[in-house]
């Protein structure tokens, strides 16, 4: 289906003088690279640890972002590495997705259509017209670094995910370079679009070393298992099913750490019941530290979508990387690391098994859990630096 996007139109109405291309040399003086994301930047974790990573190829790098005002307009976050915000409207307001991929868009393209660009990559599906445009103008490598399964997500229906799925196949092989978060969502990605083979780059956690002893704090005794469920307290990870699952239950507790939508439920079980329990959130450097302080840590994402079904959550990998077990909902990636052990910590229907979960686990399941072996963060990025080399040296011949 051939179609023309509005970014190829906006492309081809500038008419700015040529930019030279970018000479690949080994990462002296290599211009810059841009990361698109239609965000406010304000929690862009995974997004500064893929340009950190990339950062030794380029001279600059900035993540390009929304201003919707409150934060800075251009903040280092390394020393080559920027979070640029620039004026537009946010996803979630009226018309908000048309006015990104319009308005918030042609700013983007004017910014930097006359810089020296040499890699731009779109971290969300709806940029990729966006990022081929820019990347077909000033000659730069075009990356798509997925970051969830695009096409398929919880808000991906009708005429939106036809659109999508349009906008996608019309781009991807396109590209340079695909990168995805696992291994499940590479392989769905290789089924359906033959000849696209993505580099995989788990977002494995890091954090320093020692335990926050959560017990302590809680003033939980010794003889009872403590759940950890840590992160947003938000929609779409079974919040109100651990509490009515731990409010039935009284030898075992649950400490629940973040903060979001849902915090107000929270604390009004946390008052109710003595079992169930709320932390303030902590520095991400101390999310493993924190998370060694419980016993098992609590992953149910909601399963209500395909992109869901195959993620990833931060977690349980957060856990495994702890040593210690996550319960978790019937996700692809943690039987994938489980193995055997998938029989013990994945429950296959949440809303039926949990309660029964809590009563059947023992401190010597506990014990006898054997942590899977994990990427590494740097694992993933060195593949994605290679692909990004190749794709460099590429466009210099």
């Amino acid at each position: 289906m051939r179609m023309r996007l509005p970014f190829l139109a906006l492309a081809s109405s500038i008419t700015p003088s040529v930019v030279p291309h970018p000479t690949y040399n080994g990462g002296v003086d290599r211009a810059l690279n841009l990361l698109l994301y239609p965000s406010n930047l304000a929690s862009p974790g995974r997004l500064v640890k893929i340009a950190r990573s990339l950062s030794p190829l380029f001279s600059q790098t900035r993540i390009v972002g929304i201003d919707q005002g409150g934060l800075p307009t251009d903040e280092a976050v390394a020393p080559t590495v920027h979070l640029t915000r620039i004026r537009g409207a946010s996803l979630g307001a009226p018309l908000g997705g048309v006015r990104v991929v319009g308005a918030w868009g042609a700013r983007v393209y004017r910014r930097f259509a006359r810089q020296r660009v040499a890699a731009v990559s779109a971290q969300n599906l709806f940029l990729l017209p966006l990022t081929h445009a820019l990347a077909r103008r000033t000659g730069a490598v075009f990356a798509y670094n997925a970051h969830e399964l695009e096409t398929e997500t919880v808000g991906s229906a009708g005429l939106r995910q036809r659109l999508q799925r349009v906008i996608e196949r019309h781009y991807i092989r396109r590209a340079d370079v695909v990168s995805v978060v696992n291994e499940s969502i590479a392989q769905w990605y290789r089924d359906t679009y033959p000849g696209v083979d993505p580099v995989v780059v788990t977002n494995a956690p890091t954090g320093a070393d020692g335990v926050i002893d959560l017990r302590a704090q809680l003033g939980v005794p010794e003889s009872a298992l403590l759940y950890l469920h840590s992160g947003y307290l938000a929609p779409g990870r079974n919040i109100a099913l651990i509490l009515r699952a731990f409010a039935q239950v009284e030898d075992v507790h649950v400490v629940f750490v973040g903060a979001g939508a849902l915090l107000p439920e929270v604390e009004r079980a946390a008052a109710t019941h003595p079992n169930i329990h709320r932390l303030p959130p902590v520095e991400p450097d101390q999310v493993l530290a924190m998370t060694r302080g419980a016993d098992v840590a609590l992953c149910l994402i909601e399963s209500g979508c395909l992109s869901h079904r195959l993620s990833t959550p931060n977690k349980m990998m957060e856990a495994f990387a702890a040593g210690m077990p996550a319960l978790c909902s019937p996700l692809a990636e943690a039987r994938r690391y489980l193995g055997e052990q998938a029989d013990t910590w994945v429950l296959e229907d949440p809303e039926h098994d949990l309660v029964r979960a809590l009563d059947r686990i023992t401190r010597e399941n506990i014990d006898a859990f054997r942590p899977p072996v994990i990427p590494t963060w740097e694992e993933g990025a060195a593949r994605l630096r290679e692909a990004y080399e190749r794709a460099l040296a590429a466009r210099s011949h």
